[in-house]
C-alpha cells in the first residue's frame, strides 16, 4: 500500500466511511492494502460512533486514521466528516461494507484526471452466496450500478464509489459541511464543473449480509432520512410535488429495477429471485420517504445498520 508521509499534503485521500462493524471495516483496510498501480494516498476512515471495537484497528492499521464521529445526529454526517477530513487533491470516497477491486484507486484517479467530469463514480458488485435478502438489499442501492453498465455521462452516482475534486467540493462546501446528500451535492457540482461520469473498470463489492427485518427498517431509516434531507435543498412547491407524488414511487423504482435487471440473464434470475423481499423494502423505503416529506422529522432510530446491533449483542 502507498502511504503518504505525515504532514505533505498527499494527491489522493481514499475516505472510508464506517457504517457497519469493525470487521467490515478490517476487510475494506485489506483491500486497500493490496491496491495495485495506486498513487501516493492517506486513508481515513469515518465511523459511527456507535460502532464497537474499532480503537484496536489503530495499531493494526497504522497507516490509517481512525476518526469516531463523536455527537452525530444521523448516519448522514458520517461522509460529511470524511470529505471535511480529506486532505487530497482528489477524494475517493466508500463505505465500510464495500470491497474495492485491486486496480480501484488506479482506475478512479485516471478517470478523475479527465476534465470536464465533476464527479466520477463506477460500478457495485454484489460478493458470491448472496441471499435472496441480499440481493433485494443490493437492489435497492445498487441496481444502477450493477454490470452491465456503459461508461459516459450519468443522472446519479453512488456515494460507496465516488471520486471528487477537493477544489470543487470546497467550493460548495455550504451544501455537505453538515450532511451529506449525495443528490444535492452531485447535481450542484455537475452545474458548475462538469458532467457526472460513470466509469465500468471502477469496481466494488458489497460484501453485507442482513437479515429481512433489519433490512426493512433500513431501508424504511434512510428513505426518511432521504427526504428530511432533500427538503432543506428545495422550495415548498418542490415539497409539495415531492408529497404529492411519492404515493407513485414503489411502481416507479420497480420499474425502473426490472428495465435494468432484464438486460441480463444473471440480474433477471436475481431480481425474481428477490422479487418478495424487494417488494417489502421498495414499499419501507417509499413509506419512510413520504413521512419525511409529511412530517420534516427524522425517523426515531438513527443506528440504521444491523450490523452494529448485532456487534453489540455479541461484545464483538
Amino acid at each position: 500500500m502507498s502511504a503518504s508521509v505525515e504532514n505533505e499534503r498527499p494527491a489522493v485521500t481514499v475516505a472510508v466511511v464506517g457504517i457497519c462493524s469493525a470487521a467490515h471495516i478490517a476487510r475494506c483496510l485489506d483491500a486497500l492494502r493490496k491496491q495495485e498501480g495506486a498513487p501516493e494516498f492517506e486513508l481515513v476512515v469515518v465511523h459511527d460512533p456507535n460502532i464497537p471495537d474499532v480503537a484496536p484497528l489503530a495499531e493494526r492499521y497504522p497507516e490509517a486514521r481512525l476518526i469516531s464521529n463523536e455527537g452525530q445526529r444521523t448516519p448522514l454526517e458520517l461522509a460529511s466528516a470524511a470529505m471535511a477530513a480529506a486532505r487530497g487533491d482528489l477524494i475517493l470516497l466508500t463505505e465500510d461494507h464495500c470491497i474495492p477491486r485491486a486496480d480501484w484507486i488506479r482506475v478512479m484517479a485516471d478517470a478523475a484526471a479527465v476534465p470536464g467530469r465533476a464527479v466520477v463514480g463506477g460500478r457495485v458488485e454484489i460478493a458470491p452466496g448472496a441471499t435472496a435478502t441480499d440481493w433485494a438489499f443490493y437492489f435497492v442501492d445498487f441496481f444502477r450500478y450493477a454490470s452491465p453498465v456503459r461508461e459516459g455521462t450519468s443522472p446519479t452516482l453512488t456515494v460507496c464509489n465516488a471520486a471528487y475534486r477537493r477544489d470543487q467540493v470546497n467550493a460548495i462546501r455550504d451544501i455537505w459541511k453538515t450532511y451529506f446528500h449525495e443528490t444535492a451535492i452531485n447535481d450542484a457540482l455537475s452545474e458548475r464543473f462538469g458532467t457526472l461520469w460513470l466509469e465500468p473498470d471502477s469496481e466494488v463489492t458489497m460484501g453485507r449480509h442482513v437479515k429481512l427485518g433489519d433490512a426493512v427498517y433500513e431501508r424504511y431509516a434512510f428513505g426518511r432520512l432521504f427526504s428530511c434531507t432533500r427538503i432543506e435543498f428545495v422550495s415548498a412547491g418542490r415539497r409539495l410535488y415531492y408529497t404529492l407524488f411519492s404515493p407513485a414511487l414503489p411502481l416507479l423504482i420497480l420499474g425502473r429495477m426490472m428495465g435494468k435487471a432484464f438486460r441480463s440473464a444473471r440480474l433477471a434470475g436475481a431480481f425474481l429471485r428477490a422479487i418478495v423481499p424487494l417488494k417489502l423494502m421498495v414499499f419501507a423505503w417509499s413509506w419512510g420517504e413520504w413521512l419525511g416529506y409529511v412530517t420534516g422529522k427524522n425517523p426515531r432510530s438513527l443506528v440504521v445498520a444491523p450490523e452494529i446491533r448485532a456487534a453489540r449483542r455479541t461484545g464483538s
